[in-house]
């Protein structure tokens, strides 16, 4: 509902103060009463936020979910809705599968704890800080890790070594739990323009990095797939062609990842020159590799799909850089 309301200036034509009356329906939602404090807080577009939940900053925020729902998305949803404590509730008393099973689930959540728990209870609290890792610190982890698994891959793939593709497929794990922690501090940067400020986060901001942050896990996603179709290893000459394809993929990665932060206009320009010429390379090379008879044909084009779609990524994600002033 959009309310239109007249600014009321105090003291006359020459009074310094204006005022604007808020809607009594939503004074009485938010619970408020004479005296009570707001935050005023504008938008860099010149918009003015009444945020009414100023006092309520620094508190925890609790909820409470019944053991015996969809305990893997009750869990996740609050985690990524921002709350702080989880309280994980039963009538019968609490089993120790249940137990087990909570615990392999808050695995997936960085800082995610059990604080408590009886019979019939079990308290987790998330014990990070939005101060203390922020999102960009927790995003260029994320590319770091992600840009090594798709080295690590490759490396894998060239050499039939299914050991160290178990270890790229288990290293998604952690790729995963820093995408979800940097969903919840978006989250709640949108949702509490406080703690947005707080974050130095724009709306804006978010939201790019929010769809950065897919693109990313994307991208590791990808180089898990191709841990998993390692068999026998490849010819030296096939090697040596895919080479410097994965150089210009971990490039384009980096330098798009780096744009969020501290923007560029020649690097942007490289990413997406980069991407066209990749297009070709990639085409080149699925030819190349039709032609030739071998017993993996199949599998090989499918890794250099991949290797096509984590060059596509990245230039999705160069594409969100903007100028910061």
């Amino acid at each position: 509902m959009v309310n239109i309301r007249r600014l009321q200036q105090t003291g006359g034509k020459n009074g310094s103060s204006f005022l604007i009356i808020l809607p009594k329906d939503w004074v009485v939602r938010q619970k408020l009463s004479k005296g009570d404090p707001v935050v005023i807080a504008e938008r860099e577009d010149g918009c003015l936020i009444v945020d009414p939940r100023l006092p309520k900053a620094g508190e925890r925020r609790t909820t409470t979910a019944q053991i015996e729902q969809n305990l893997r998305w009750e869990i996740t949803s609050r985690y990524l809705l921002g709350f702080d404590e989880i309280c994980i509730v039963s009538k019968e008393p609490i089993t120790n599968d249940q137990r087990d099973d909570v615990k392999r689930i808050i695995k997936r959540f960085v800082a995610l704890e059990i604080t408590e728990e009886d019979d019939h209870q079990i308290v987790l609290r998330c014990l990070v800080d939005p101060a203390t890792l922020p999102v960009n610190t927790a995003m260029r982890r994320m590319h770091l890790i992600t840009s090594r698994m798709i080295s690590d891959s490759l490396a894998a793939y060239f050499d039939g070594a299914k050991d160290a593709a178990d270890e790229v497929v288990q290293r998604d794990e952690e790729v995963d739990r820093l995408f979800f922690l940097i969903v919840r501090e978006l989250r709640s940067a949108i949702q509490y323009p406080r703690m947005g400020e707080l974050m130095n986060i724009t709306p804006v901001e978010a939201l790019d990095f929010r769809i950065a942050a897919q693109y990313i896990e994307r991208i590791a996603d990808l180089a898990v797939d191709i841990a998993r179709k390692v068999e026998d290893p490849i010819d030296a000459s096939l090697k040596k062609k895919i080479e410097p394809i994965v150089d210009t993929i971990r490039e384009m990665f980096t330098d798009a990842v780096n744009n969020l932060f501290k923007f560029n206009p020649k690097k942007v320009k490289s990413v997406i020159d980069a991407e066209r010429s990749l297009i070709s390379e990639t085409g080149k090379l699925r030819q190349h590799i039709v032609a030739s008879p071998n017993g993996q044909a199949q599998t090989q084009v499918l890794v250099v799909d991949s290797l096509l779609r984590m060059g596509e990524a990245a230039k999705d994600i160069v594409d969100l850089a903007l100028p910061h002033s």
